[in-house]
């Protein structure tokens, strides 16, 4: 009997431990919870905004960004902002296809912005640029020099700016010197213009002469991945002036006609 009193004595004592370990343990996790609390409202001040790191920008000054970002005039306090308002508030901009804000404590705001990428001028209500997804941008106000071919030839609306494009022949056009590039054919750095107005045959126009290469609508990828292999291992290209055109519609056929004298 005497056993049995103390083996339950034993299991009321580690119950009422566990419980008082509990107890504590939720205490200091109370305490620990309104220091830190209190930590951070005492010294809310001492987070203020000092810096804005900006990466990933290339058409778009730092002004620009920030300008973009919405940010309050005067002091700030970093705990205050919120990086998904600097967030919406950037991705606005015609620019600029994705973003990313972060606080850093104490003192700093980091952005990174992935921009656009042009692949051609295009008009529309003026000259605009045309990305790789078909997204309108208008000219920035910068100085950057951009070599880039003309899309022409497309008689449609082309859409809002800042928006993917309406047009499918504009949106053609881009697919074409995006597959040119991911080729990584000598081709596209020596191309003036594309050309869209023909149904079925689709122009390019070269920068040295003005040569034109003819090809398909609808077999451009076999047509142009012929021709760019004609480049890369044949073309003399101190001569590429005395071409006429290049045309490459007829079944895996390169026919080639030089200028006249």
């Amino acid at each position: 009997m005497a056993k049995r009193l103390t083996k339950k004595r034993r299991k009321s004592i580690r119950a009422g431990l566990t419980y008082l370990m509990i107890i504590s343990v939720l205490s200091l996790a109370a305490y620990g919870y309104k220091y830190i609390n209190s930590y951070f409202q005492d010294n809310l001040a001492a987070f203020k905004l000092v810096d804005i790191d900006i990466k990933g920008n290339h058409i778009l000054s730092r002004t620009d960004i920030l300008k973009l970002c919405g940010l309050p005039k005067g002091e700030t306090q970093l705990l205050h902002l919120r990086p998904s308002e600097v967030v919406k508030n950037l991705i606005r901009s015609p620019y600029i296809k994705s973003a990313g804000a972060v606080r850093s404590l104490p003192a700093t705001l980091r952005i990174v912005v992935e921009e656009r990428k042009p692949v051609a001028f295009i008009y529309g209500r003026g000259l605009n640029l045309i990305d790789e997804e078909g997204v309108l941008m208008p000219i920035p106000k910068n100085h950057l020099n951009w070599n880039l071919p003309f899309i022409t030839g497309v008689n449609e609306t082309l859409g809002t700016l800042g928006e993917k494009t309406v047009s499918r022949r504009a949106l053609l056009g881009a697919e074409i010197l995006v597959y040119m590039r991911w080729m990584k054919s000598p081709l596209s750095e020596v191309i003036s213009e594309l050309n869209l107005s023909r149904k079925n045959d689709l122009r390019l126009r070269l920068i040295q002469g003005g040569a034109s290469v003819r090809f398909d609508r609808k077999n451009y990828q076999e047509n142009l991945f012929l021709l760019s292999q004609y480049f890369k291992k044949y073309l003399d290209w101190s001569r590429l002036a005395a071409y006429d055109y290049f045309d490459v519609r007829y079944n895996d056929q390169l026919i080639i006609k030089e200028k006249r004298g």
